[in-house]
């Protein structure tokens, strides 16, 4: 098959669960035989632009600086770019870009569309209510005109069913899995030693909860001897990361982007991984610590809930107190901690394995093209 991911940042994954899902499906699509392009973001950058990793076809369209104009220009441009060329399945992320499936369902009966949807994009506290707006005014969209739409998890799905009449195709994301043993040198490397620090992972935005993580921090009698360590940015605002360091105490460090080995070994070294988000499909950088043997703490939101099982310990959303109490209480119990690493790898072998979300995305895309 012929394929064609649209509407992320790009490959190699850089900045959010979209462009990891791609990463690895796209590059076990390519080992299967199939022939991948992923649309790419133009970003300036003293490094080359790679044409091709790991054997998947990168093409590079412009966007826009604004946050709220880029994804839509980049989609439009990379849809009239693949409505030219001869790919069978055209592969959309993310709600914003529901619109311009119409354009490749209306001009090409060979093209099969599929779109996949994390969370409700809508109800995310960092969009401007203007964007919320247009966004749940246009959700219907990704149920009637691409010929597919995958969820990445099963609450999501259910409310599309009950709200649209029609059930969207579960496939949920992946995760590594790896034994615990960080390398000291590149922990060193970020002024952090093993089971000495707590791990967030993600973009910063208000949604992801990160200032409820910091001030329950902040409040441990106990955090001494421990480091919070954030991981992550946001390339369209800095003013959330801002408003962070302000409320931060000497014992967290803000790190930045962390890729590849590098952010591994620090998901391998934490004594807890924390989220606090209000808002998430699956999380796959909670998936990502599960996997890497963590012992997770995460908010109580259903999507959440549905991810962890009974793998992970749960506070109550948005609860500065509860949040600090349960932190304080894990700190205090390392057996319990050890024990909730364990729960966590035996999840993520079970339930997340790349190599299956490859398959079941390759299965889609099959049974599309036969119904020619």
């Amino acid at each position: 098959m012929k394929i064609a991911y649209l509407n992320t940042l790009g490959i190699p994954a850089h900045y959010r669960g979209f462009e990891t899902c791609v990463e690895e499906v796209s590059t076990r699509l390519v080992r299967k035989g199939h022939e991948v392009t992923v649309y790419c973001a133009s970003r300036s950058s003293s490094t080359p632009r790679l044409t091709s990793y790991r054997g998947v076809s990168l093409t590079y369209v412009d966007g826009s600086s604004s946050k709220f104009l880029d994804y839509p220009t980049r989609s439009l441009l990379s849809t009239v770019d693949a409505i030219s060329k001869d790919f069978e399945i055209l592969h959309y992320y993310g709600t914003d870009s529901s619109v311009f499936t119409i354009l490749p369902r209306a001009l090409s009966r060979e093209k099969k569309i599929v779109m996949s949807l994390d969370g409700f994009a809508w109800d995310r506290s960092s969009y401007p209510r203007w964007v919320q707006l247009a966004l749940r005014s246009s959700a219907w969209v990704p149920l009637y005109v691409p010929h597919a739409t995958i969820v990445d998890s099963i609450r999501v799905g259910e409310w599309y069913q009950r709200t649209y009449d029609k059930t969207p195709e579960y496939i949920p994301y992946g995760a590594k899995i790896s034994r615990r043993g960080a390398d000291a040198d590149t922990l060193r490397k970020f002024g952090l030693e093993e089971n000495k620090y707590l791990l967030f992972v993600g973009i910063l935005a208000r949604e992801k909860g990160v200032h409820y993580l910091i001030r329950a921090f902040n409040e441990l009698r106990t955090n001494s001897e421990l480091t919070l360590a954030i991981v992550g940015g946001n390339p369209y605002s800095s003013e959330y990361e801002s408003s962070l360091r302000k409320m931060a105490d000497e014992n967290v460090k803000f790190l930045g982007y962390v890729y590849g080995s590098d952010v591994e070994n620090l998901f391998k070294g934490a004594y807890l991984y924390v989220s606090a988000s209000e808002l998430e499909g699956t999380s796959p950088a909670l998936l990502s610590a599960m996997g890497f043997g963590n012992c997770v703490l995460i908010s109580d939101i259903a999507e959440n809930l549905e991810t962890v099982g009974d793998a992970g310990v749960t506070f109550r959303s948005m609860d500065v107190r509860d949040l600090r109490d349960k932190l304080s209480w894990l700190i205090s119990n390392p057996a319990t901690v050890e024990n909730y690493r364990e729960r966590a790898l035996d999840r993520v072998a079970r339930h997340y394995s790349w190599d299956i979300v490859a398959e079941r995305t390759e299965k889609l895309y099959s049974s599309l093209i036969r119904k020619q």
